[in-house]
């Protein structure tokens, strides 16, 4: 599975996304070149690797643990800055403020959403972020940007 989505992933930057990134963002395109080939590492960790195989696999000896796995996913989304998670600042009381991300990390972020249109034609990052949009934290910067780069992700991997 992990092989599969990285390859996703790596595809969604190859053929669709990687040409107009580079002609809107030229000054970017290398590191976003460097995130997506280092795309998602943690996750062969122990402390994310178990938890997501007893959560998506789980089987006699390797039963699902929700509490596990939510660690793991909190883990995953702070060490991994292509997630819009990363970028929200919680401030004392509780207040939730938006950061800008980086336009590589947010090329990184919608190839990772558009892997899964590999395995689901209409699981593309278009159709994700349209109905996930409003539950988004970005900054508007951010969302500038997601919204500029994601026409280019509307049709599904092949």
């Amino acid at each position: 599975y992990l092989s599969n989505h990285i390859t996703g992933v790596q595809r969604s930057w190859n053929e669709l996304l990687s040409e107009p990134f580079e002609s809107l963002y030229p000054d970017d395109y290398v590191e976003a070149c460097k995130s997506i080939s280092l795309h998602d590492e943690s996750k062969y960790d122990d402390e994310e690797f178990d938890a997501y195989l007893c959560h998506f696999y789980p089987s006699e000896g390797f039963e699902d643990d929700e509490l596990a796995f939510d660690y793991a996913w909190l883990r995953h989304q702070n060490m991994n800055p292509h997630h819009w998670q990363y970028w929200v600042l919680i401030r004392d009381g509780g207040e939730l403020v938006p950061m800008d991300m980086p336009v590589s990390e947010i090329a990184n972020m919608l190839c990772d959403w558009h892997s899964f249109s590999a395995k689901d034609p209409e699981s593309t990052a278009y159709n994700w972020y349209s109905e996930n949009k409003d539950s988004m934290i970005l900054s508007d910067n951010t969302r500038y940007i997601v919204e500029e780069l994601i026409v280019y992700l509307q049709d599904p991997l092949l």
